[in-house]
C-alpha cells in the first residue's frame, strides 16, 4: 500500500466513523470468527485488527499502523483477490465481511441526500462470504493443474456391524467431485495412504480422533499446508447428516448413492455438506451426486510407495519434475490434467474398465490427424469443470460465461470430428449425449455468443457484459451515452422547422440544465409547448417535457446501462444454470477426451506400446524400459530388459548385482510399467502382457524419522511388515536392500526370512535386489536368480545396465569407491581387509521350497585356513594329536548340532609348544 492510499483511508477513517463504536461492532464480528482472519470493509479498504493486523502485516509484508491503540492494517477492496490468494497459499482462512447500509447514511459520505445528515453510529455490517483453502472456487485462488480437495474424517461405531470404522469423504466444490468411504480402525494404512494421495487443502476431524490415534495428528503435522479443522464428536450427528444428504440429493432415502441407513459414510460425507453451508454462504446445486467407493475398485498403493516411486512428485523437490506424471502429460485442458493425476494415483483393476480406457488411446494413436486437429481445439477450451461450479454457486462473471461459450464452441467441434472419421469415443464417466441435450447446451452456446462480448467486466457494477444488438433498449441507452449531443441536435433541428426560429440554440447551464434561447425578436413565435425557465436580457430561456426526458436520459444513461445489463446478465447466466447438469457431464467429456489424446501423444512421442490386461498373474514384458528415465536420456541410450514373472513359473525374481548397475531402475520400471497399464496408458516396452495386481508394494530406500523417533532400520522394517501383513497372490511386491540397516548378520538373516514368507505364503509376483550373496543359495522352484551384467577387466568395471541369468560375481563396492573418487591408499587398505575377512567367511546352502526340509551345510572356512597354513612336517605325533583335538572341539562350538554335548576337553597340547606356535592354536 502506498502513501497516498494510507493518507486517504485515514482520512476517511477519521470522518465518517467513531473509533470506540466501530471497533466494538468489529470486536462483536470477530468474536464469532476466531478462527478467520476478518476482512473488515471500511469505504474503499478492508482492515485488519488486533492480532489479525499482526499476523497479516507480517505475511503479506503491508504496513503495520494504529488507530486507538490497536494496530492495523488494511488493503484497497480493488485489489482483495491478490491479497486473499496469499493468504490462502499460507494457509489462512478469510471472513469476508461487507458494508449492508447504504453509504449515503454516514454523514459525509458522497451520495447523501442533504449535507450533514445521515444516520448515526456505524453502518451495518455483516459477514458475506467465508473463503479458506478447501473451499474456495475463484479461479485466481485454485491451481488449474490440481483438484483442490476438502476432507472429513469421523469415528463410526456400528452396532449393526458390531465394529468401528473410520468414515472418511472428500469433495472438491470446484469442480462438484464427491466421494466417500469407510475403513476398519485397525487400517490405519488406509487412512495414511488416502491423505497422501488427495493431498488435501483442509481436513475436519472428529476431536476424538486426534487423542485415540496419535499416528493422526503426526500424519496431519508431516503435512504443514493442510488447514486442520477439529469438530467436537457432538457435531457428527447421523441421523442429522443423513437428512442433510437427502436434501442435496432431492431424494427421500440415499439407496441410489449405495449408502443405506447404517453407512458409515454418511456422517463424514455430511459433514462436509455442514461445512459448506456454513462457508460458501450459498447453494450448491452441483454437487448433485456422491460416489461410494472402495479398495476392491483401485490399486492399492500405500503411502510409501507412492513416494518412492515418485508419481506426481519428486523426493528431492516436491516438484513434478522427473515424475511419472511429468512424462506421460501432454494435456491440453485443466480438466484433463486433473483427471490424468487422479488415474496415475489411482489405476483400477476392473478389466474392461481398463480395456476402455485404452481403446479410447488407441483411437488417437493410430489416427493421428485426428490427434493433431482434436489437440489445437483442446488447447483453446477453458476449463468448464469449474466455470460449471460457479455458475452453479451464482459465482460467474463476465469472462466466465465468455470462458463457457468458448468451451461449449470446441466441445462441438471436437464432437464433428469424431462425426466426420465415424468414430465413437466411448465416455467412461460421463453421461451419454442425447439429441435433446446436445440440442439445449447448442442453443446456450449460440445465446452466448449473441449476449456476451469477447472481452467482458468481471464485476456486476460496470458496463461491457451484454453486447450491442442483443437487447434493443440497451442499445438505446448506450446510443444515448455516446451520442447525446446528436439527438440534441437533432431535437434542435426538429424544433427550428416547426417554430421557423432559425436563430434557435440549446444551451447548458450547471443550475437549470439544458435550455433553449430566444432571442426577443422571435418570441412570438415561440409554440404553446415550450415551458418558460428564466428570462434574460437579449431573450428569454425555455424547456420541453421532451428536452427534460432526454437531459433526464443523458444524465442517467450511465446508471441505466449498467442496471439493464446486470438484469440481462443474470437472465443469461440463469439459463445456464438450469443447463447445469449438461454442462457438467460436457466437462467430464472433455477432459477424458484430453486424457486419452494425452497419453496417445505420449506414447507416439515416446515408442510406448498398447499392453494386453487380463487378470492372470503373470509380467511377459519384452524389452520394457523406466519411463522416466527414458525420457531424460538421449535417444536410445536407454537399455531395455524383459520382466517374465509367472504364476506357473517364475513369481519371485532376485536380482543382485554393485551399486550403480541399475537394480533399482529395473525393480521401478516394473511398478511404474504396471501403474501406467492399470491407468489406461500405453506403456514403454516392445510387448507387454499384464496381469492385474490389487496392490503394489515398493520398498525401495528408507530414511529416518526423527519426527517420530523412528531410526532407518525401524522405518524399513515397518514398511517390510506392512508387505508381510497385506500383500496377496495378486500383488506386485518390490523390495530393494532389505536388511541393510543393521548388523551383517542380523540383515541377512531377516532378508532370507522375508524372501520364504514371500515365497511360500504369499506366493505374489516379486522382485527382490540385494546385496547379500547368500541369498543366491535359496532354492525353490518359483525363484530364478538374475543379476545386472557388469564387464570387468580387473582394473575396472564397466555397468552394462543387461539383465542375465545367474548370480553376480560380487558386489564390485570398492571399484564403485574408485568410480566415486575415494583415494587410492584407502581404496588399497580397503582391499586387503576384504581379502583377510573373505578369509572368515561362511558358505550357507538353504534350500526353501515348501516340499523340503530345511537343511543347513556349513562349510567351516577358519578351520580349513588353519589346516592350510599347518606344518606338518614340525610336529610330533603327540603335538598333531592334541592339535586335532582342538580343531575337532571349535568344529564342536561352531556347530548348531548339540548332540555331543557342550563339554570342553581340556588340551594336551603342551604349554610351550602352543606358546611357540601361538598362530596354530587361535
Amino acid at each position: 500500500m502506498d502513501q497516498a492510499d494510507l493518507i486517504n483511508q485515514a482520512d476517511f477513517f477519521n470522518q465518517t466513523l467513531t473509533p470506540g463504536s466501530m471497533l466494538d461492532q468489529y470486536r462483536r464480528i470477530k468474536r464469532e470468527h476466531k478462527d478467520e482472519v476478518l476482512f473488515f470493509r471500511l469505504g474503499d479498504f478492508y482492515e485488519m485488527f488486533s492480532e489479525d493486523a499482526i499476523e497479516v502485516s507480517s505475511l503479506l509484508n503491508l504496513t503495520l499502523t494504529s488507530r486507538s491503540g490497536q494496530p492495523m492494517c488494511g488493503i484497497p477492496y480493488h485489489a482483495s483477490r491478490t491479497y486473499i490468494s496469499r493468504l490462502l497459499k499460507h494457509g489462512k482462512k478469510i471472513a469476508v465481511c461487507e458494508q449492508i447500509a447504504d453509504p449515503s447514511r454516514v454523514p459525509g459520505s458522497k451520495g447523501q441526500g442533504t449535507k450533514g445528515q445521515g444516520t448515526k453510529g456505524p453502518m451495518d455490517r455483516r459477514v458475506v462470504e467465508i473463503i479458506t483453502p478447501g473451499t474456495t472456487v475463484e479461479e485466481e485462488y485454485l491451481d488449474k493443474g490440481s483438484s483442490n480437495y476438502l476432507c472429513c474424517l469421523a469415528s463410526f461405531d456400528s452396532l449393526y456391524y458390531k465394529t468401528v470404522y473410520f468414515s472418511f469423504s472428500y469433495i472438491d466444490i470446484s469442480t462438484g467431485d464427491f466421494f466417500a468411504t469407510c475403513f476398519n480402525h485397525d487400517d490405519k494404512e488406509k487412512i495414511l495412504q488416502e491423505l497422501e494421495r488427495l493431498d488435501a487443502r483442509e481436513l475436519i476431524i472428529q476431536e476424538s480422533l486426534l487423542s485415540e490415534h496419535p499416528f493422526l495428528l503426526n500424519a496431519i503435522k508431516s503435512r504443514p499446508s493442510i488447514v486442520l479443522n477439529r469438530w467436537a464428536d457432538w457435531l457428527f450427528d447421523f441421523d442429522r447428516g443423513k437428512k442433510r444428504l437427502e436434501k442435496q440429493f432431492g431424494t427421500s432415502n440415499l439407496k441410489g448413492f449405495g449408502l443405506n441407513d447404517t453407512s458409515p459414510e454418511i456422517l463424514s460425507a455430511a459433514a462436509l455438506l455442514h461445512y459448506l453451508d456454513d462457508t460458501s454462504r450459498s447453494l450448491i446445486p452441483h454437487i448433485h451426486t456422491i460416489s461410494v467407493y472402495d479398495d476392491s475398485q483401485f490399486v492399492g498403493i500405500d503411502e510409501s510407495s507412492r513416494r518412492n516411486l515418485e508419481l506426481t512428485k519428486n523426493l528431492k523437490t516436491g516438484d513434478n519434475n522427473f515424475t511419472l506424471i511429468e512424462v506421460m502429460d501432454e494435456t491440453r485442458t485443466a480438466m484433463g490434467k486433473r483427471l490424468l493425476k487422479s488415474r496415475i494415483l489411482q489405476p483400477l483393476r476392473d478389466e474392461k474398465k481398463i480395456q476402455l480406457r485404452l481403446d479410447n488411446v488407441d483411437i488417437f494413436y493410430h489416427n493421428q490427424e485426428l490427434l493433431s486437429r482434436v489437440r489445437d481445439y483442446l488447447g483453446k477450451t477453458p476449463d468448464l469443470e469449474r466455470l460449471s461450479s460457479r455458475i452453479a454457486m451464482d459465482k460467474a462473471h463476465g469472462k466466465d460465461m465468455a470462458g463457457t461459450r468458448n468451451a461449449l464452441m470446441y466441445f462441438f467441434l471436437i464432437e464433428e470430428q469424431y462425426q466426420i472419421k465415424d468414430i465413437k469415443f466411448e465416455s467412461a464417466q460421463a453421461v451419454s449425449f442425447d439429441s435433446d441435450a446436445q440440442s439445449n447446451l447448442k442453443n446456450l452456446c449460440e445465446l452466448l455468443q449473441k449476449s456476451i462480448p469477447d472481452d467482458p467486466s468481471i464485476l456486476l457494477s460496470e458496463a461491457n457484459l451484454i453486447k450491442k444488438g442483443f437487447n434493443a433498449e440497451l442499445d438505446q441507452l448506450h446510443e444515448l451515452k455516446s451520442n447525446g449531443r446528436n439527438l440534441l441536435e437533432k431535437y434542435l433541428e426538429e424544433e427550428r422547422l416547426n417554430t421557423g426560429i432559425t436563430s434557435l440554440k440549446i444551451r447548458y447551464n450547471r443550475l437549470i440544465g439544458y435550455y433553449f434561447e430566444v432571442t426577443k425578436n422571435h418570441l412570438s413565435k415561440v409554440p404553446s409547448h415550450f415551458i418558460k425557465r428564466q428570462g434574460i436580457v437579449a431573450g428569454e430561456r425555455f424547456t420541453t417535457d421532451k428536452l427534460i426526458e432526454l437531459e433526464s436520459n443523458i444524465n442517467s444513461s450511465s446508471d441505466s446501462i449498467i442496471e439493464l445489463e446486470k438484469k440481462l446478465f443474470l437472465e443469461i447466466r440463469d439459463k445456464a444454470k438450469a443447463l447445469l447438469s449438461f454442462l457438467i457431464s460436457a466437462s467430464r467429456r472433455i477432459a477424458e477426451i484430453d486424457t486419452a489424446q494425452s497419453l496417445a501423444r505420449a506414447a507416439t512421442i515416446h515408442g510406448w506400446v498398447k499392453p494386453v490386461i487380463d487378470n492372470k498373474n503373470r509380467f511377459h514384458i519384452t524389452e520394457g524400459r523406466h519411463p522416466v528415465v527414458e525420457a531424460h536420456l538421449p535417444a536410445a541410450e536407454f537399455i531395455p530388459n524383459d520382466v517374465i514373472l509367472d504364476e506357473n513359473g517364475i513369481s519371485f525374481m532376485l536380482i543382485t548385482g554393485p551399486n550403480m548397475a541399475g537394480k533399482s531402475t529395473y525393480l521401478r520400471q516394473t511398478a511404474l510399467i504396471v501403474i501406467m497399464a492399470q491407468a489406461g496408458s500405453f506403456v514403454p516396452a516392445q510387448e507387454a502382457f499384464i496381469g492385474i495386481c490389487d496392490r503394489i508394494y515398493c520398498r525401495v530406500g528408507a530414511s529416518d524419522n526423527l519426527a517420530k523417533g523412528e531410526s532407518t532400520f525401524l522405518v524399513e522394517m515397518n514398511e517390510t511388515a506392512f508387505i508381510l501383513n497385506s500383500a496377496t497372490s495378486k500383488s506386485l511386491v518390490i523390495m530393494d536392500e532389505v536388511g541393510r540397516g543393521t548388523g551383517t548378520k542380523d540383515g541377512l538373516s531377516i532378508a532370507w526370512a522375508v524372501s520364504e514368507q514371500i515365497l511360500n505364503r504369499i506366493k505374489c509376483r516379486t522382485l527382490f535386489a540385494t546385496h547379500y550373496q547368500e541369498l543366491t543359495k535359496i532354492t525353490h522352484n518359483a525363484m530364478a536368480n538374475r543379476s545386472l551384467e557388469i564387464l570387468d577387466d580387473g582394473d575396472k568395471i564397466v555397468f552394462l545396465h543387461k539383465l542375465r541369468e545367474g548370480a553376480s560375481a560380487g558386489s564390485y563396492g570398492i571399484h564403485v569407491a574408485r568410480l566415486a573418487g575415494l583415494p587410492e591408499s584407502v581404496l588399497d587398505r580397503a582391499g586387503e581387509i576384504m581379502e583377510e575377512l573373505s578369509l572368515t567367511s561362511s558358505e550357507i546352502k538353504i534350500s526353501s521350497d515348501n516340499s523340503k526340509k530345511n537343511e543347513v551345510k556349513i562349510k567351516n572356512s577358519i578351520i580349513e585356513n588353519k589346516l592350510l597354513k599347518l606344518d606338518i612336517n614340525s610336529l610330533s605325533p603327540l603335538q598333531a594329536l592334541n592339535y586335532l583335538f582342538n580343531l575337532k572341539k571349535q568344529a564342536m562350538e561352531q556347530s548348531k548340532d548339540k548332540k555331543h554335548g557342550s563339554s570342553k576337553p581340556e588340551s594336551l597340547i603342551p604349554d610351550k609348544f602352543s606358546k611357540e606356535n601361538p598362530e596354530l592354536f587361535e
